[in-house]
């Protein structure tokens, strides 16, 4: 995808167009670290409901201006630029869910003791990893390093692997309800295969974004 960018990143291409996206998994991060941050602690979620909600709204903004932008690129600069344009319309989706499962976390984080301890535990790594993916991510599409990219996409694999193994494994128990605690490691699986998506366009022809080597993303 790297020539497809390259008009974008001219000075006088749509460098702005680039930094939009980038404030939107900016801002996609900060709310799921706050939202996960309450859940794991067991604090009180109006203590960050306005920031989270505050920064979703600041994604959408982002998200609405970029498709205008793009549609005006692709206006002006005709065929060449519609590539592009469909790359930049498919992770503009993907940058913004993000906000959009940090408050369907900070949704299950009402419910007074939504999860133990011991929850806490095996879900707190996992969403660790899905924040640092996020950073990742942004850093990925800057540098479209083909191989660092595919490492990537090998760890996000393996981290969607992992929340599917916690969340068979509280389905099948009997000992208590872990309801909270499977829908809470399904949106973590969920950010993360964002996360991947945008990681998808460094390595994957414009047919195939979303679809990662070796399956995922879009395909689960």
């Amino acid at each position: 995808m790297f020539d497809l960018l390259q008009s974008l990143r001219d000075p006088d291409g749509g460098q702005h167009m680039l930094r939009r996206f980038r404030e939107m998994l900016a801002d996609g991060r900060h709310a799921f670290d706050s939202s996960v941050t309450v859940i794991l602690s067991g604090g009180d979620p109006a203590a960050v409901r306005d920031e989270v909600f505050k920064t979703d709204q600041r994604i959408n903004r982002n998200e609405q201006a970029l498709r205008r932008e793009l549609i005006v690129h692709a206006s002006v600069h005709g065929a060449t630029a519609f590539p592009t344009s469909l790359l930049l319309m498919s992770l503009v989706k993907d940058a913004e869910r993000i906000g959009d499962y940090a408050k369907n976390i900070l949704d299950l984080a009402r419910h007074d003791g939504a999860l133990d301890p011991e929850e806490q535990g095996q879900v707190s790594g996992m969403a660790a990893k899905a924040s640092q993916m996020l950073g990742q991510a942004a850093l990925l599409f800057d540098s479209q390093d083909k191989v660092a990219a595919a490492t990537f996409l090998q760890e996000e694999h393996a981290l969607r692997h992992q929340c599917e193994d916690a969340i068979d494994k509280w389905v099948d128990a009997t000992d208590k309800n872990h309801a909270a605690a499977c829908l809470l490691v399904r949106f973590i699986k969920r950010v993360a295969g964002h996360a991947g998506n945008v990681v998808s366009s460094v390595v994957m022809p414009l047919d195939k974004l979303d679809f990662h080597p070796g399956g995922g993303g879009d395909e689960d």
